[in-house]
């Protein structure tokens, strides 16, 4: 009997030190998965782009707590604008989805103080987490380049992480934040 009951307290007490390393491995690497489908889907816009000769954008929209992406296609010979796509001239290449359909309780933001990669001041939990400007889409033009920017990518917990592309390239490239050297790193 006593050996049981040692054997039972020794058993809860592994558990109980295991059970938070899994859940911070689990949103590291569900937070890895979604930054990697975010720059996918960048990558095939600009693949899109290339292949159709014409502008294509992928739409970033916070929707509450989720992230909802979708392409488009300039469909009147102007790029893609937000106005043409509301009304049906820029058509979408693909059904809207939700980032976290993809990878759980990953979406667009910062969940701890970072440095900002454009050398700016730090930016904090709650920052805005789409830094492309005034606009929600990111296009690739046909000629290879790209409205630059960086979307910064994150669970509630775990690692925070951030999607650079390039302008004048069009080169999409994905980074994670290290808070001990408070450095990003490819």
């Amino acid at each position: 009997l006593v050996d049981t009951i040692c054997a039972a307290a020794l058993c809860t007490v592994v558990g109980a030190i295991a059970i938070p390393v899994i859940g911070g491995t689990l949103d590291r690497e569900r937070t890895i998965i979604g930054a990697q489908f975010l720059a996918g889907q960048l990558q095939r816009a600009r693949l899109e782009a290339l292949k159709r000769a014409r502008t294509v954008a992928l739409r970033v929209v916070l929707v509450g707590q989720r992230t909802s992406i979708q392409l488009f296609v300039d469909g009147d010979g102007d790029g893609v604008r937000q106005h043409d796509v509301d009304e049906g001239i820029d058509p979408p290449l693909a059904p809207q989805e939700f980032l976290d359909d993809r990878s759980r309780g990953v979406s667009l933001r910062i969940n701890q103080t970072v440095a900002d990669i454009g050398g700016g001041a730090d930016l904090a939990a709650g920052d805005d987490a789409l830094r492309i400007g005034n606009t929600a889409l990111l296009a690739f033009s046909p000629i290879g380049s790209a409205t630059s920017g960086t979307l910064y990518v994150a669970g509630h917990r775990g690692p925070q992480m951030a999607i650079r592309v390039f302008g004048g390239t069009g080169r999409v490239r994905v980074l994670t934040f290290d808070a001990q050297a408070r450095q990003w790193r490819h």
